[in-house]
C-alpha cells in the first residue's frame, strides 16, 4: 500500500503484528540506552528493592564513591532519584511516578513475564492463511528463483 505522499505504507494487520509508532520505539530505545550502562543498572537493581545509603551502595556493589556519586548523578539529573539527608548519611531512593514513566516505553512494547503460548516456537500458522508477499518476506511456494 502507498500512502497520498507517495510513500509505502504498512499492510492493515490484526491486532497480534500491529507494530509500535516510531515515537514509542525511540523513546524506548533512548530507555534502554539509558539503562544499558552495567554500573547504573547495577545501582537501579538496589534501589528497586530498598532505600539504600551510598555507603551501602559502596559496599554491596564494590565501587569506588566516584563512581557511585557520578551514576548517582545521572539518575538524580533524569529525576529518577531522591536523595534524603538523615544526619551524616544520603539515602537514595526511586521515584516510583519517574521510574514508571521511565520503563513504560519498554514495558509498552515487550511482553513482561511468562511469554504467551502465542510466542512459542512453531505457534504460529498466520503465514499460511495468507498469500506469499514478496515486499513483506515471504515467497511463493512455487518460487524457481531460491528464495527460500
Amino acid at each position: 500500500m502507498v500512502a497520498s505522499s507517495g510513500r509505502p505504507t504498512a499492510r492493515p494487520r490484526g491486532p497480534m503484528l500491529a507494530i509500535c509508532d516510531e515515537t514509542t520505539i525511540n523513546e524506548a530505545v533512548e530507555t534502554l540506552r539509558f539503562l544499558s550502562d552495567r554500573n547504573r543498572l547495577r545501582i537501579l537493581t538496589v534501589l528497586t528493592r530498598a532505600e539504600t545509603c551510598v555507603c551501602d551502595l559502596i559496599d554491596q556493589l564494590g565501587l569506588p564513591q566516584s563512581l557511585v556519586s557520578y551514576h548517582l548523578s545521572k539518575l538524580k539529573q533524569a529525576g529518577l532519584v531522591r536523595a534524603r539527608r538523615d544526619a551524616q548519611w544520603v539515602y537514595y531512593s526511586l521515584d516510583p511516578e519517574a521510574w514508571d514513566r521511565l520503563i513504560a516505553p519498554v514495558t509498552g512494547l515487550l511482553t513482561l513475564g511468562p511469554l504467551p503460548p502465542e510466542a512459542a516456537f512453531g505457534a504460529s500458522r498466520r503465514c499460511v492463511l495468507v498469500p506469499p508477499d514478496l515486499d513483506h518476506g515471504a515467497c511463493a511456494k512455487d518460487a524457481d528463483d531460491g528464495c527460500c
